[in-house]
């Protein structure tokens, strides 16, 4: 029997790395069409795209594994279907239960390989990955002139060339502007041609031949003086070298620090302990009375409780005040009424901020777990459609999993936000595609074992047949009867 447990695990096997690595490099392509244009001409070398596209394969496994399950179960078990080499099994005595039960320890295998990946290693690439895709879209953009157009990402520079010649780095009709604040002074350069070149630190070198500077002389920051008689030089060069720095234009790198603290990138330890600490804050806030705190904001305004006490009241009546006074009471009255409800209203939703935080760090908690299930759920809805599809190759297994797998992952969505919006408990919100494609799995399971007859389509058209004739008739007698 153990040849056959290998035959059957590396039948599965192969089908399921490729349709793997397949939803991996569609997800990526995805990831790349999307943000293509905020992570490309940003100068920056090949190793940081190659870095952001590992994060990313990293990050798409969640997405990809589960589909890769579910669509290598059908093929797998489609193809045996389609040898007959599943009828061969059988009438050797061999249930499916037992076919399918070293793939079902292999997804035991599986899901606790992707529980692990989801506590430790998912958030520390989505991590990486969120911190290089915001240093990369906050980048400016790289040091890349076009003909006839002023560049003015560099600090104090706007270069412009009417002629680039992009593999040489030649530049024709060159025309700088060159600010200093420093020491207040403007140069405008002029040169026929240019060769530019950067060199292994933050600094382009620009060397220009056969021009002109232009330098004018501010010493006085608001000077009102007109620029024609500020102390003004002109400089003729056969050759001049211009060290800039770019600097500003190099990638910097975000402490992870920042976001260190976000419930998506804590593992489940840290998870419940946020969990825990959120319960007692939220204990503590509903067993406080509101009134305390209006109370006491009422008695820092008014002054001392014992001085309240020792005042003996003295009763106005509002109709023996003058109207500047009646007014000034009702302003009063007005303003206080305000401020209560205003302050009510932010108690409330300080409130509701804390339970949506707090149903998202739940979410995130269930979220360790989901994927493990799902592996397992959708393995036990693709073996057996499989074995009852008994079809192969990748027809109408594409097909059926991919309209799977969009039903599974609109749940898994929908049921998500469902929780962290507080319309439905956190925890029913995670698992609700779980909750959801269970039953179908346990179905198609048991139609799959005892080849019943729940999924024949034939006799559940003969079916809707006779009711619909059964209702014709019904309707015909009662037309005959009113007619006579």
């Amino acid at each position: 029997m153990k040849k056959l447990d290998w035959f059957i695990i590396k039948s599965y096997i192969v089908p399921f790395i490729i349709t793997f690595f397949i939803s991996e490099m569609i997800l990526i392509l995805q990831f790349i069409y999307v943000y293509l244009d905020d992570i490309v001409g940003k100068g920056v070398g090949p190793s940081v795209y190659f870095e952001l596209i590992f994060y990313a394969f990293l990050e798409a496994i969640p997405m990809a594994l589960p589909l890769a399950i579910l669509l290598s179960s059908i093929m797998a078990m489609g193809n045996l279907g389609e040898r007959n080499e599943l009828t061969a099994m059988k009438s050797a005595g061999i249930s499916l239960v037992r076919v399918m039960r070293p793939l079902l320890f292999l997804m035991i295998l599986i899901g606790s390989i992707s529980f692990y990946f989801s506590n430790y290693v998912w958030g520390e690439a989505h991590l990486k990955k969120r911190i290089l895709m915001t240093d990369l879209t906050n980048k400016k953009l790289s040091l890349f002139l076009k003909e006839g157009v002023f560049y003015n990402e560099i600090e104090n520079y706007s270069i412009r060339a009417n002629h680039v010649d992009k593999e040489s780095n030649m530049l024709g009709d060159v025309l700088i502007f060159k600010h200093n604040p420093t020491f207040k002074y403007r140069q405008i350069i002029r040169a026929e041609r240019g060769e530019m070149k950067k060199t292994d630190g933050d600094f382009l070198i620009l060397t220009l031949y056969n021009g002109e500077i232009n330098e004018v002389i501010n010493p006085h920051e608001n000077s009102l003086e007109k620029e024609s008689v500020l102390p003004y030089q002109k400089i003729s060069f056969s050759k001049t070298v211009q060290k800039i720095d770019i600097s500003s234009l190099q990638l910097t790198r975000t402490s992870e620090e920042d976001y260190a603290e976000l419930p998506r990138l804590l593992p489940l330890g840290k998870l419940a302990h946020v969990i825990d600490s959120l319960n007692i804050i939220i204990d503590t806030i509903n067993r406080t009375k509101l009134y305390y705190y209006t109370n006491s904001y009422s008695i820092l305004k008014i002054g001392n409780l014992q001085q309240i006490d020792s005042v003996k009241p003295s009763v106005l009546h509002f109709d023996s005040l003058f109207p500047q006074e009646k007014k000034a009471v009702l302003e009063s009255a007005k303003n206080r009424v305000q401020n209560s409800i205003d302050y009510l209203k932010a108690r409330k939703q300080d409130f509701k901020n804390r339970d949506k935080h707090k149903s998202k760090v739940t979410s995130e908690w269930h979220r360790k777990f989901t994927l493990s299930l799902a592996c397992i759920i959708l393995f036990f809805v693709g073996a057996p459609l499989g074995a009852i599809v008994k079809k192969g190759g990748i027809g109408i297994p594409i097909a059926v999993s991919i309209g799977l797998f969009v039903i599974y992952y609109l749940i898994s969505t929908v049921g998500e936000r469902l929780g962290t919006n507080l319309v439905l408990p956190p925890y029913i919100g995670m698992w609700l595609s779980s909750i959801i494609l269970l039953p179908l799995g346990i179905l198609l399971t048991y139609q799959a074992v005892t080849e019943s007859k729940i999924f024949d389509f034939e006799s559940y058209g003969i079916f809707f047949k006779k009711i619909g004739t059964f209702i014709k008739t019904k309707i015909l007698r009662i037309k005959q009867k009113t007619a006579n």
